[in-house]
């Protein structure tokens, strides 16, 4: 371990996670105040929709300079903004800027053209109309004071007497402070940000930074981003931040700096925190492919609230649990290089964060917290009857950063996916959602992820999603049981569903059955189609109890199961040959009053179901194996264990 000091930055290189970083506590259940925190930032979204206009041009390259000094709520800027032309005969380019910002002039190639402003709308009046293909740049040059209600997007606050500035514009803040294009169909492909501020004080920024000059009592720093980033990711932080790096070594010798901004008086304690970024990012990178900023850096910058967020390559920290980190951390695989193209499909941002988030825990210290965050999550999600993961009104605050539906939810969708398709299919189709090219570094429609894990699984979703994500509510499951003299299992499983919109979720359901002295289990995967349904089991011992899905795998209220008598018989069935190779001939005294033949698997499947009434049975085609057979007459049920060779 080695430390650099120069002056006020602090360099602390790290390669390992240290036993008393790996002794931490982390704090589960952060995600509510995650959530609090950015829907006390969503007051613009009633009233702001996406321009038309938007399409007639393609934002290619920002450079932003501004003055800010933290003791006033106060910015002054500079924003040229290169531009491709989308439509012919193009004479106005619209941006969004809030109307108490004020305008000191426009200029296009360093002559001032005129400008119009209209409510939070800025038009610019472009020299000469332009043509598919030609690209051109425009200067605004502006200042004011940004709104200050509820501390939206451009907030003020104090640590230790140190005034910090800090902006949060997710998801339509951004024009409160700058001139910019509010949009979720184009991001910008490359930004330089450049912020003079007094001498004390050092901005935090996306991408890497490559000046910081002190000159006349005033210090610049220039921050360049060299990838694709949606307008509400900018984000820039002033206060009097130390920095210290730690190192993620990657693949073939390379190295990931991992650059942290913090208060001074905090540093020692931080600094012992961070270092499980890099064990989480590595865990992300093995999951779903290599960190997407890995040319420039990851990051954190601390400021004055409890929450995070996102910003691209340096996300900002109001504390630094595993659970805040992880999940930060996590967007910026899903968020931010694929962000979602309409907010009523948030769970593409904060469903796959939260549940990223889950898989942290999920290897941290081997496990330990991971049945933890499954229990806390089913019962927040559970806790009220309704409710869907789909957005239907994005102009409620509140549901929109629902920690409920959206966040834990949504992770949960995924979950459950997981369990549907397995993890070999899953993880597939993480990788390959993130290696589309189509909607890497660009937005992703719903529709395009989910299609992801229906060719991975090889299967269709629709039912899944109209019941899951587009439904309100769960199930609530319970069963029935009862074990013949053989060790033959019955089980009976039924439903009932929190909410209408949903008659009944078809699942795969996990039940365990635990032996007499509670020494030896089983798993085995009901396929629930129907209320009520009946499965035969061997297990292979005396079961003294069973449990419906153990491992939490499903949105549930579980009820115990109840053990019954049984009351079957099966001593004067005959069923020949046994083994048997094709053909199956059942007798006994009830056999003229047959009315239903049921097959099961060995793991309580039914395989096939026969209501004709005969003698014999043709099962040929079947593989060979154990199989349960049912037979159902007018007074009795039979149950027999055949093997077919």
């Amino acid at each position: 371990m080695k430390f650099f000091i120069f002056g006020l930055i602090f360099t602390w290189f790290v390669f390992v996670v240290p036993a008393e970083l790996r002794a931490q506590e982390p704090d589960i259940g952060h995600i509510d105040r995650i959530a609090n925190f950015k829907a006390r930032k969503f007051a613009e979204l009633a009233r702001h929709s996406e321009s038309l206009n938007y399409l007639s041009y393609d934002l290619i390259y920002q450079r932003m300079n501004w003055e800010i000094d933290p003791f006033e709520i106060f910015i002054a800027g500079e924003i040229t903004s290169y531009f491709k032309c989308l439509s012919n005969h193009l004479e106005w380019v619209e941006f969004d800027l809030e109307a108490s910002m004020k305008v000191d002039s426009v200029k296009q190639r360093f002559i001032s053209i005129p400008f119009v402003r209209e409510g939070n709308k800025l038009f610019l009046q472009l020299q000469q109309s332009l043509m598919v293909g030609d690209i051109d740049s425009v200067s605004v040059f502006y200042r004011g004071i940004p709104q200050r209600e509820d501390d939206r997007s451009f907030s003020q606050a104090w640590h230790q007497n140190v005034p910090i500035i800090w902006t949060h514009s997710e998801p339509y803040g951004a024009m409160e402070w700058w001139p910019c294009k509010q949009s979720l169909t184009d991001k910008i492909d490359s930004i330089d940000i450049l912020v003079s501020t007094p001498e004390p004080y050092r901005t935090a920024g996306n991408g890497i930074l490559v000046k910081e000059i002190i000159r006349n009592g005033k210090r610049l720093m220039h921050w360049k981003h060299r990838f694709p980033i949606a307008t509400y990711l900018v984000g820039i932080a002033v206060t009097n931040y130390v920095d210290y790096i730690d190192i993620l070594p990657l693949e073939d010798g390379r190295q990931l700096e991992i650059v942290n901004f913090v208060y001074p008086e905090n540093l020692a304690e931080i600094r012992g925190r961070t270092p499980v970024t890099a064990w989480v990012m590595e865990l992300y990178n093995r999951l779903v492919g290599e960190y997407p900023y890995a040319a420039e850096k990851y990051g954190h910058a601390q400021f004055s609230w409890d929450g995070g967020m996102e910003h691209q390559t340096m996300s900002f920290m109001g504390s630094f649990g595993i659970e805040l980190i992880s999940h930060e951390l996590a967007h910026q695989w899903f968020g931010n290089c694929i962000t979602l193209a309409s907010w009523q499909h948030i769970w593409l941002n904060e469903g796959f964060a939260t549940y990223l988030t889950g898989l942290a825990y999920e290897e941290y210290k081997d496990g330990f917290y991971w049945e933890r965050w499954k229990r806390l999550s089913v019962e927040r999600i559970v806790s009220e009857p309704d409710g869907t993961v789909f957005v239907p009104d994005t102009t409620d605050i509140s549901r929109i950063f629902s920690s409920r539906l959206s966040y834990s939810k949504g992770a949960y969708v995924l979950h459950m996916l997981r369990w549907v398709l397995g993890d070999e299919n899953f993880f597939n189709a993480l990788q390959n959602i993130y290696s589309d090219q189509q909607i890497r570094h660009g937005f992703a429609q719903h529709e395009q992820v989910v299609k992801h894990f229906e060719t991975a699984g090889d299967t269709c979703l629709t039912e899944f999603f109209d019941d899951w994500y587009y439904g309100e509510g769960y199930p609530e499951y319970a069963a029935t049981y009862m074990q013949n003299n053989a060790n033959l299992l019955c089980v009976r499983l039924s439903q009932k569903t929190s909410h209408q919109s949903v008659p009944f979720f078809e699942m795969p359901v996990q039940v365990r059955a635990y032996s007499k002295d509670v020494t030896d289990s089983i798993d085995f995967v009901l396929i629930h189609t129907r209320n009520d349904q009946e499965y035969w089991i061997d297990p292979g011992f005396e079961v003294s109890e069973i449990r419906i899905d153990p491992d939490r795998w499903i949105i549930a209220k579980i009820k115990e199961a109840t053990r019954v008598p049984y009351l079957f018989r099966e001593e004067k069935l005959v069923v020949f040959p046994n083994p048997f190779s094709g053909k199956l001939t059942i007798s006994g005294p009830d056999s003229k009053e047959i009315r239903l033949v049921r097959l099961f698997s060995e793991n309580g499947r039914l395989l096939l179901e026969r209501t004709e009434k005969q003698y014999y049975y043709d099962f040929s085609s079947l593989p060979g194996g154990t199989y349960i057979l049912q037979v159902v007459s007018s007074t009795h049920t039979y149950v027999k264990k055949i093997v077919k060779n």
